[in-house]
């Protein structure tokens, strides 16, 4: 990693930026709606990836990442006293906990808001594409048979993954790009997720990495 710290040649995304990047993957999201996420998905399911067991493993990764932000945040107190912390491994654990604790918070809110059925029956029987031929949003859902968007998943690892991209040097980057990519074909090849909720999750989770190191590298300062 740096030893000076965050990598000066990223800087913060502007107001605008945000706007252009959320109106894009709105759009992203409504082409995976209306032609993409029931093909995918029936592909999936009549092909039986599912039984794939290497690609369940794939949908794991996330857990550990939620594991160890959790670990991070707890020994936070710890790091925040300690010299030198910009040239070690602290600051990047803290970023990577933070990140994902909030967008944790933000995505089960959304889940909440948007309700939207899974592509097949997971929980508790839920209503499901592949099951029920039930496919859409159903707003304002408590239940979590209608909490398939966005990704929980690929928000906790894209929110992870994205701060260790911004810390790492261009020549180790590939392992952030290439962690979230497993990770993507893991939900699409276990039928757990459409396209356009890993869609959204990778958004909302860039998003949140990318804010809360912006909002450590201030306070740093």
């Amino acid at each position: 990693m740096h030893p000076s710290g965050p990598s000066p040649s990223l800087p913060p995304a502007s107001l605008r930026g945000l706007w252009w990047s959320f109106a894009l993957t709105a759009l992203a999201v409504w082409v995976c709606y209306a032609w993409l996420d029931r093909p995918i998905a029936w592909f999936v399911h009549d092909h039986g990836l599912p039984r794939i067991h290497l690609l369940r493993q794939l949908t794991y990764l996330p857990d550990g990442m939620v594991v160890a932000s959790a670990i991070a945040l707890l020994l936070a107190p710890l790091r925040l006293g300690a010299r030198n912390s910009a040239a070690s491994v602290g600051p990047v654990l803290l970023e990577a906990g933070a990140s994902v604790a909030l967008a944790v918070f933000v995505k089960n809110f959304l889940k909440f808001v948007f309700g939207r059925a899974w592509p097949e029956t997971w929980i508790h029987h839920n209503p499901s594409l592949i099951h029920d031929h039930v496919y859409g949003f159903f707003w304002f859902r408590t239940s979590q048979g209608f909490h398939s968007f966005p990704s929980g998943h690929a928000t906790v690892t894209f929110a992870a993954m994205s701060v260790l991209w911004l810390w790492l040097p261009a020549r180790w980057r590939w392992i952030p790009v290439a962690t979230c990519a497993l990770v993507i074909v893991g939900l699409l090849g276990m039928d757990y997720h459409f396209l356009g909720d890993i869609v959204a999750g990778a958004y909302l989770g860039s998003v949140c990495g990318t804010r809360v190191h912006r909002w450590m590298v201030q306070a740093r300062r």
